[in-house]
């Protein structure tokens, strides 16, 4: 069992708690610990085997009872005390908890009051008018959960990436490990880094390959093995996603690659150019001659020998799209896209100050590991309370904002000269790092900022980001965002359309005229780096660029092990974002020279 499996199952744990109503504080327990065993790098099992339950209680988070519950899934595969659990609590009420409106608490209410047990159930209740009439909801409440159906529905079985990559990673991991495959390739969509997945593709080549049918269908994440051949099977996985697995001949590799990698309508195009050529492209190489009358094959090893026989550069995977790439290709001016390594700083992260699990020395030190040279703190100034529940007396509203009815927010002008010096502080404590005093601070509804200008002044580091009213029209929502852009303080906007993957639409926007007001004012768009958001998403990427809008990749970590750019740059990459389009591919230095000079 891998530390994924583990932290799937303690975060499965933690959602059938709430929904029984269970002890806030227990349940937190339960995410954090998700959240810590999904980020360490070493395996659980190997450090169970070398230092016992001791060596696991190490873990930030995880104390004897967790331990022991950690040591009963790695020797046996399963928990007791989750199969009671579940036998509790409806299965389809985790799947109802999901929806964007929902919750714990309201998925319980629903659950004892109306009998719902799962989605569809949950969509009867709202189409009913039954929902609608009871206390603490009202028809727009049940309109926008009818809304978070439907988009559940849009995206039907597809996966975030998130979720299928570390799927198909541990596939990989597996086959490797096996010593039956020379070369294993993850293929199709996961490849060209699509936001939402359908299914998994995995090519390999082997000297073997019945064995690796057999391994490949007996793995233990295999629910059900839908097909199965000499050197092709198909199987659902148990998180409910496909994955097909094919094994190739070493001399065709690259054509296989290639095509399975997708898209379909960019393979289209490119065998267009092939016929230009008088050849031909299949997943069995480059051929000459047409499809009529195939000649001999002349490239076929790796991808950049199939793009170099029919004229073209190799073309990165995520930019195969059939979106412009070929036509770059040809005339010379593919994007040198941003890379991994490229990203020196990270400008959006949350401590314990206000919804992070960890204290500002926590996540300074967890950045530098990282490799980061600089990092902004970024903890909240909202009209909304946090989730760790601060009290309201410790907060005041900022004066003269149209709209603003009080609060809780973590920032505000009684404490912000407390907040800089305690991230000053951290900062000189951990050291070898550049650190910035920084705040998401919420674009009110009217597209004023949460805290006054004398507040923000204070600030090394300001992102607006729109927190509350998701339904305002496209017009109104320019307009708000257009409003914020004119503080003079503000840096960037945070996670610009406020979508979250699978569950919420982005907010409709007027981009031309909110690019043009952010070239004008200097102020750089994020690229939120949480798979659960990529917003910007690639098209607005690409849009971004022509606009000469700067942009910023951030991880948006609320958690030392969420550093995690990984999924943020390849988004980038499918908006064809270089390094020179990215303010924090700056070195500090000259990223300093850029701040100071956009305010």
């Amino acid at each position: 069992m891998t530390n994924a499996d583990v932290a799937h199952i303690l975060q499965r744990i933690a959602e059938i708690l709430a929904i029984q109503g269970e002890n806030p504080f227990r349940i937190r327990a339960y995410e954090r610990a998700a959240v810590t065993i999904a980020g360490i790098p070493q395996d659980l099992a190997e450090m169970y085997e070398r230092g016992g339950l001791g060596a696991l209680q190490e873990i930030p988070g995880i104390g004897e009872d967790l331990a022991q519950k950690i040591v009963e899934l790695l020797k046996t595969g399963k928990l007791r005390w989750l199969r009671e659990l579940e036998h509790k609590v409806p299965k389809g009420l985790l799947t109802v908890m999901e929806v964007e409106g929902m919750g714990p608490k309201r998925t319980k209410f629903v659950w004892e009051e109306f009998g719902v047990r799962s989605l569809v159930g949950l969509e009867r209740l709202c189409r009913s008018g039954r929902l609608a009439s009871v206390r603490g909801w009202g028809e727009q409440s049940v309109r926008n959960i009818q809304q978070a159906i439907d988009m559940r529905k849009k995206f039907g079985e597809r996966m975030p990436l998130g979720v299928a990559l570390p799927l198909a990673e541990q596939l990989v991991r597996t086959l490797e490990r096996s010593r039956l495959c020379d070369r294993v390739e993850i293929a199709g969509s996961i490849r060209r880094r699509n936001e939402t997945i359908g299914d998994i593709d995995l090519l390999v080549t082997s000297a073997q390959p019945k064995r690796v049918m057999d391994l490949f269908c007996a793995f233990p994440i295999v629910a059900r093995v839908i097909a199965k051949g000499s050197t092709k099977a198909n199987a659902l996985l148990t998180s409910g996603i496909e994955a097909d697995l094919r094994v190739l001949e070493p001399e065709v590799f690259g054509a296989g690659l290639h095509y399975f990698t997708g898209s379909k309508q960019h393979n289209v195009h490119v065998r267009t150019i092939a016929m230009q050529h008088g050849r031909t492209v299949s997943e069995y190489g480059v051929f000459t001659g047409t499809k009529e009358h195939k000649g001999r094959r002349i490239a076929c090893r790796t991808e950049e020998d199939v793009f170099r026989a029919i004229g073209l550069p190799y073309i990165p995977p995520e930019i195969r799209e059939d979106t412009g790439e070929i036509e770059a290709a040809l005339a010379g001016q593919l994007p040198a896209l941003i890379g991994a390594d490229d990203l020196r700083g990270d400008l959006h992260a949350h401590s314990d100050f206000s919804d992070g699990t960890a204290s500002m020395e926590e996540m300074i030190a967890a950045a530098k590991r990282a490799g980061l040279t600089y990092i902004a703190i970024t903890d909240h100034a909202s009209v909304m309370g946090m989730v760790k529940g601060i009290k309201v007396s410790r907060f005041s509203p900022p004066p003269n904002r149209g709209g603003a009815r009080g609060g809780a927010g973590a920032l505000n002008r009684s404490n912000i000269g407390a907040y800089v010096k305690r991230v000053r502080a951290a900062a000189a404590k951990v050291g070898g790092i550049h650190v910035l005093a920084g705040a998401e601070v919420d674009i009110l509804a009217d597209g004023s900022l949460y805290l006054p200008d004398a507040v923000l002044k204070q600030l090394d580091w300001v992102i607006g980001s729109m927190h509350q009213n998701f339904k305002q029209s496209r017009e109104v929502a320019t307009a708000r965002l257009l409003k914020a852009m004119e503080n003079p303080f503000l840096h960037c906007i945070g996670h610009p359309t406020t979508r979250l993957i699978g569950k919420r639409a982005g907010m409709e926007l007027d981009w031309e005229s909110l690019f043009h007001r952010a070239h004008e004012r200097g102020i750089a768009f994020e690229l939120n780096a949480s798979w659960m958001r990529l917003d910007l998403d690639d098209v607005r990427c690409r849009q971004a660029k022509a606009a000469r809008v700067k942009m910023c990749i951030n991880s948006d970590a609320h958690a030392t092990q969420e550093f995690d750019l990984r999924y943020g740059i390849a988004q980038a990459r499918r908006g064809w974002l270089e390094r020179s389009d990215v303010v924090n591919a700056l070195p500090w230095i000259k990223f300093e020279r850029w701040r100071q000079q956009s305010r």
